[in-house]
């Protein structure tokens, strides 16, 4: 709430542009006294873990993972919400995929921040950007069955999804398992709910893999 407060202090677009995750990483990149390094995952391995202490703060270069809160990709930071109090993790993250990071030391980061005046701003943002995705996720529960299925795809389509001709194609990586925890469902309600999308024209019927063939025009651009 205090820190609610204080940003109605500062303009929403100028705290928008100078305080983002983009901005943010650039300048721990640019920082002497921070020494990131690069890794490369495979999928399906642990980064964090619920529960165990951790050491380091990744930063999203390439690639999906999944947690409690939903599905993260390119971009994002990765443990952050347990820096100031050095916290243990309250969920996992996991790979979907191979990923690539950007490695950060929690200790160099945290000393970074407090260097700066106004550090706490790229803390508040990217906070922000977590309890967005948490409630987005909340509200899908509030929608039944064949609703909710094209809310989840629609949503995974915006953020992952790869526009080709008329269609989106979500990542091989969402299998209809993971997408069936992801919406609270059951593999074999996904697996009949799948059929109707396709009988509404909303799936593409492709028999060649299990990929998820989106109507593009279902789809609004982010």
């Amino acid at each position: 709430m205090y820190r609610d407060m204080l940003v109605e202090l500062y303009d929403k677009n100028i705290i928008e542009k100078n305080f983002n995750s983009t901005v943010f990483l650039e300048n721990l990149l640019l920082s002497d006294h921070i020494h990131p390094k690069e890794l490369e995952i495979d999928k399906k391995q642990n980064l964090i873990e619920s529960g165990v202490h951790n050491e380091n703060i990744y930063f999203i270069r390439r690639g999906i993972v999944s947690s409690s809160l939903g599905f993260m990709g390119k971009g994002r930071f990765l443990g952050l919400d347990t820096l100031v109090m050095n916290d243990t993790p309250l969920y996992t993250i996991k790979t979907i995929e191979p990923c690539e990071l950007y490695v950060f030391d929690k200790l160099e980061v945290m000393e970074y921040l407090f260097s700066l005046q106004e550090g706490w701003l790229f803390l508040y943002l990217i906070e922000k950007e977590e309890r967005n995705l948490l409630l987005k996720n909340h509200s899908f529960l509030t929608l039944k069955g064949l609703e909710r299925m094209e809310a989840v795809l629609i949503d995974l389509a915006q953020d992952f999804g790869i526009r080709e001709d008329d269609m989106v194609i979500l990542p091989k990586s969402f299998s209809k398992k993971l997408i069936a925890e992801y919406a609270n469902l059951s593999v074999n309600t996904i697996t009949i709910l799948i059929k109707e999308l396709k009988k509404e024209h909303f799936l593409k019927t492709r028999t060649a893999n299990n990929l998820f063939y989106i109507d593009g025009s279902k789809v609004p651009k982010k």
